[in-house]
C-alpha cells in the first residue's frame, strides 16, 4: 500500500507542474466570481405576516375580506376553490368520455366499407344507387344524397371538436399525445376532403357525386381510428378513497382550521387587541402564518393524493405523454405527500425547516450560503469532471506517447500498483478540487447570504421523511459529486487504454459527460434508466426531485438503490476492465 501511495504522491506532483493547471485555476475563480453576480434563486413564498400598530390591526388586516391581499378569505377560499375543483373532476371521471369518444368514432363505420360483414357502407351505397339514377330522376333527389356527405362531415366535426375539448381536459383513460395527434390528423384530412354544403349545391351533379364518393370510399376510412380507440382503456376511482380523502383533508382541516388555529388567533387578540409591543405582533403573526401554513399543507395534499387516486393503475413508464398527465411524476406527488403529512401529523410547518438543496432554488424564504454553494458546485463541477478527466487519460496516454511509462515500469512496481497509484492521483486531484471549490463557494455564500442553523426537512427516497443537519445534507451532497467524479476517472482510464489515444480518450469522455448534462435536463422519459445517465446522481433521492438543466432530475421508476448499485458496478466493472488491459499490454 505504501508504494501505491508513493506512486500517487508523485503522479500527484507531476499535476501541478503543467501549465493546464493555471488555467484551471483561472476558470474555477473566475466562474466563482461570475456564479457570485449572477445568482438569483426562486426564493419561496414570503411567510404570511402583516405589519401595523397593535395587535388588533393585525388581526383585522387578516380577517379583512379582501381578494387581492392574502388574508383568511384568501386562504379558505382557495382551500374551498381546491376541493371544488376536485369534486368536479370526480363527477366528470364517473361520466365515461371514453364511451362517448368510441361511440362517436364507431358512428362512422356506417359510412365506409367493411369487410368483416360485407357491407358497402352509406357513401358506396349511395353512389351505386344514383349512378343508376337519369339525371332528371337524380335532380329530384339530389338533396338525399347531400345529406349523407353533409352528415358524414358533420359527425367528423362533432369528433375533432370532441377531441379537441378533452385534449385540456384530465382523462379517466389511457389516450396518448401521440395517438391523440394521428387520431386527430387523420380526421382532419377527411374532413378537409368533403366538400363544403354550399359546393355540394351548386358546383356537384351526378357525376361529380359519384367520382366524390369513390374517391372518398377508396382513399379514406376511419380504420386508424378505430384501432387507437379500441385500445383505449379507463381507469377508475375507488369512492371509499376518495371520500377519505375529503374527509381527512377537506373536512376536518376545515374544522382544525376554525377550531383550533383561527381559535388561537381570536382568543389572543381578545387578549391582546391594544397591545403595541413586538414582541405580541409576533406572536400574532406566528398564528396566522400556522393558520395558512395548515391550509396550505392539506390543500397540497388533498390535490396530490386524488391525483395518484386517479392513475394507481398506471405504471410511471406510461405517465408520459398521457393527455392530461404529461408533467404528472408519481415520485414528485409522493414526496410532497410525505412531507406534508409528517408536518400535519406532528403539527409543525414548513418554515421552521430548510427544503433540501437544488440548483438555482431556495430552500428557505430567504436564501442561505447551502443554496449558493449547491448552486455554483452544479456548475464548477464540470470545470472539475471535464479536466479530471484530462489529467486521468494523460497519465497512461500521455505517459506512454513521451516514453516515460516505460522508465516507470523497470521500477520495482508491479502492473496493479502502477495503474492503482494513477488511479488515486487522479482521485486525490479531483477530490481537491471539489473540496476547495465547495469551502470557497461556502465562504462567499456565508459572506454574501448568510448561514442559517435549521434544521433540512427531506424525503429519502420519496418515501422517509428525514430531519437532517444541513452541514451533514451538503456532506451527502459533496459525496454525490465524489462518486460522480469517480465513474467519469474510470471510464477515461478505461478509454485511453481502449483508444492508446490521450485526445481521443479526453474528446469521447467529455462527450459522454456532455451528454449526461443534456439528457438529464431535457428529457424525462423512463428509458433514461436503462442507461448510465440516469443514475450518476445520488443526491437527487434526497428531496431533489426537480427537472430541468443542472438540475437533480427525477425519472419515471427511478429509486436510490438501483441507481447506487448501478453507479458503483459501473465504477468498478470499469477498473477491472482497466486493470486487465493494462497488465497484458506493452506500455513501450
Amino acid at each position: 500500500m505504501k508504494k501505491i501511495l508513493r506512486l500517487a504522491k508523485a503522479e500527484f506532483n507531476k499535476i501541478f507542474y503543467r501549465p493546464s493547471i493555471f488555467i484551471l485555476t483561472a476558470l474555477l475563480v473566475g466562474t466563482l466570481v461570475l456564479t457570485s453576480l449572477l445568482y438569483s434563486p426562486n426564493v419561496k413564498s414570503t411567510k404570511l405576516s402583516y405589519e401595523a400598530k397593535t395587535v388588533g390591526e393585525i388581526y383585522e388586516q387578516f380577517i379583512e375580506i379582501n381578494k387581492n391581499k392574502l388574508n383568511k378569505y384568501v386562504i379558505d377560499n382557495n382551500l374551498e376553490n381546491q376541493f371544488l375543483q376536485i369534486q368536479s373532476q370526480y363527477e366528470d371521471i364517473k361520466q365515461n368520455k371514453l364511451e362517448t369518444l368510441t361511440d362517436k368514432t364507431v358512428a362512422l363505420k356506417k359510412y365506409f366499407p367493411n369487410e368483416q360483414d360485407g357491407a358497402k357502407g352509406l357513401i358506396q351505397d349511395e353512389v351505386l344507387k344514383i349512378s343508376t339514377y337519369t339525371d332528371k330522376e337524380f335532380l329530384i333527389n339530389k338533396q338525399d344524397t347531400i345529406d349523407v356527405f353533409e352528415n358524414l362531415k358533420s359527425e367528423i366535426s362533432g369528433l375533432t371538436s370532441y377531441l379537441a375539448q378533452i385534449q385540456n381536459q384530465t382523462l379517466n383513460f389511457y389516450f396518448y399525445e401521440s395517438d391523440f395527434d394521428l387520431m386527430y390528423n387523420s380526421l382532419t384530412k377527411l374532413y378537409n376532403a368533403l366538400p363544403s354544403a354550399n359546393s355540394l349545391n351548386n358546383q356537384y351533379d351526378r357525376v361529380a357525386f359519384i367520382n366524390l364518393g369513390n374517391t372518398i370510399s377508396s382513399k379514406y376510412n376511419i380504420n386508424l381510428e378505430l384501432k387507437i380507440v379500441s385500445k383505449l382503456k379507463s381507469f377508475s376511482i375507488n369512492e371509499e378513497d376518495y371520500n377519505e380523502i375529503i374527509e381527512t383533508y377537506y373536512n376536518q382541516a376545515k374544522q382544525k382550521l376554525q377550531n383550533t388555529y383561527f381559535a388561537k388567533i381570536e382568543q389572543f387578540n381578545n387578549q391582546k387587541s391594544l397591545s403595541v409591543e413586538q414582541n405580541d405582533k409576533d406572536i400574532i403573526n406566528e398564528y396566522i402564518a400556522n393558520y395558512q401554513s395548515f391550509a396550505q399543507m392539506n390543500q397540497t395534499v388533498m390535490s396530490n393524493k386524488f391525483m395518484l387516486l386517479r392513475i394507481k393503475d398506471v405504471k410511471d413508464t406510461q405517465i408520459e405523454g398521457l393527455i392530461g398527465y404529461s408533467q404528472v411524476y408519481k415520485y414528485k406527488l409522493n414526496e410532497e405527500i410525505k412531507i406534508n403529512e409528517y408536518l400535519i401529523k406532528n403539527e409543525i410547518f414548513d418554515y421552521n425547516y430548510l427544503s433540501s438543496f437544488n440548483f438555482n432554488s431556495s430552500s428557505s424564504y430567504t436564501t442561505n450560503s447551502y443554496d449558493y454553494t449547491v448552486y455554483t458546485m452544479q456548475i464548477l463541477i464540470i470545470l472539475i469532471i471535464i479536466f479530471t478527466i484530462f489529467y486521468a487519460c494523460s497519465s497512461i496516454a500521455g505517459d506512454q506517447y513521451a516514453g516515460t511509462m516505460k522508465m516507470i515500469a523497470i521500477r520495482p512496481y508491479t502492473r496493479d500498483k502502477l495503474f492503482a497509484g494513477k488511479y488515486i492521483s487522479c482521485l486525490m486531484f479531483g477530490v481537491m478540487l471539489i473540496l476547495i471549490s465547495m469551502i470557497c463557494s461556502f465562504v462567499v455564500g456565508a459572506i454574501s447570504y448568510g448561514v442559517t442553523f435549521k434544521n433540512c426537512l427531506v424525503v429519502f427516497n420519496s418515501s422517509t421523511v428525514i430531519s437532517i443537519s444541513p452541514i451533514l445534507l451538503l456532506f451527502l451532497y459533496l459525496f454525490s459529486l465524489i462518486l460522480n467524479l469517480l465513474f467519469y476517472i474510470s471510464l477515461a482510464m478505461l478509454l485511453c487504454l481502449v483508444f492508446k489515444s490521450n485526445a481521443l480518450s479526453v474528446f469521447v469522455s467529455s462527450v459522454f459527460y456532455g451528454a449526461q448534462i443534456i439528457l438529464c435536463g431535457t428529457v424525462s422519459s423512463a428509458w433514461l434508466n436503462y442507461t448510465p445517465f440516469g443514475h450518476f446522481d445520488l443526491f437527487k433521492f434526497f428531496g431533489n426531485s426537480q427537472f430541468g438543466l443542472l438540475k437533480m432530475n427525477i425519472l419515471p421508476d427511478a429509486n436510490f438503490l438501483t441507481s447506487a448499485i448501478v453507479l458503483c458496478s459501473l465504477i468498478v466493472i470499469f477498473n477491472i476492465i482497466s486493470h486487465f488491459i493494462f497488465k497484458r499490454r506493452d506500455i513501450a
